[in-house]
């Protein structure tokens, strides 16, 4: 049995969907990085958003002072997905060609076309302000020896009076603020921040990208109160301990659902359930 075991925020969200992900996810990593048949246009659609997310002040201020707005946003779309090739070469070295170039034609319609996405875009947000402003420390990556976590944040904006931790999300936004998953989250980068540097986080913000809507989060002391809680039952998982499946566990869509459906079963004959 390993003790101290490390644990990183996406341990965290993962157990949040299944105890039982972060407990395969810890014996098989490399099984993790396997792309799932059908699921490669999804993960190349989530790749090019997050890469959308990064260089959003390029796209707004293009949209504010370009005498063709719509025409020159285009041109950095287009170059956001011709360029997530080298940036993103391990995840997507094995997709094939033809399927990429598919999904980046389809992006790059989509996006230059929705006009009601360009809209939010300009309307007045704190969240875009800041990042004009201050600028933003991109995957910033933080440690912590003391709870013995670590984990990259998408976006960290440090002012003057205070540090801010800023996620980019590809999926659905929920109707008013953000997921409870995601306050998690949030919680768990703020505990990181605040020990490097050595200051308190008092609210987050999460980029809803695919929709355009950004939401400040504040966080609350009943989120880190689960960060803590969620360390624990994790640093167990990983050395060792078995869990229970997700009450919500997305069982048709886990790689990992014979080797689960395997490990119950060997444990009911061991304890004769």
């Amino acid at each position: 049995m390993v003790q101290n075991q490390k644990v990183k925020v996406s341990d965290l969200t993962q157990y949040g969907i299944c105890p039982r992900l972060v407990y395969f996810h810890a014996r098989e990593p490399e099984h993790a990085e396997l792309i799932r048949s059908g699921n490669e246009r999804s993960m190349i659609e989530r790749i090019l958003l997050k890469e959308l997310a990064f260089n959003l002040h390029k796209i707004r201020e293009d949209l504010k002072k370009g005498e063709d707005p719509k025409e020159d946003a285009k041109s950095i779309i287009k170059d956001i997905a011709d360029d997530v090739e080298c940036i993103y070469k391990k995840e997507l070295s094995e997709v094939a060609e033809d399927v990429l170039d598919d999904v980046k034609r389809e992006f790059i319609t989509r996006m230059t076309e929705d006009e009601e996405w360009s809209r939010k875009l300009l309307a007045g947000n704190e969240l875009l302000e800041l990042e004009e402003i201050h600028g933003y420390d991109r995957e910033h990556t933080m440690v912590s020896e003391k709870l013995s976590l670590s984990g990259s944040v998408d976006k960290l904006i440090n002012t003057d009076n205070e540090v801010i931790p800023c996620m980019i999300k590809t999926g659905k936004c929920p109707e008013y603020g953000v997921w409870r998953s995601d306050r998690v989250q949030l919680a768990a980068y703020a505990l990181l921040i605040e020990e490097e540097f050595k200051t308190t986080v008092q609210r987050g913000f999460v980029e809803y990208i695919r929709t355009a809507k950004f939401r400040e989060s504040p966080i609350r002391r009943k989120y880190r109160a689960r960060v803590l809680q969620t360390l624990k039952h994790v640093k167990r998982i990983k050395n060792g301990a078995f869990p229970e499946k997700g009450v919500n566990a997305p069982c048709d869509n886990c790689a990992f659902v014979d080797r689960c459906d395997t490990k119950k079963t060997l444990l009911s004959v061991l304890f004769r359930k």
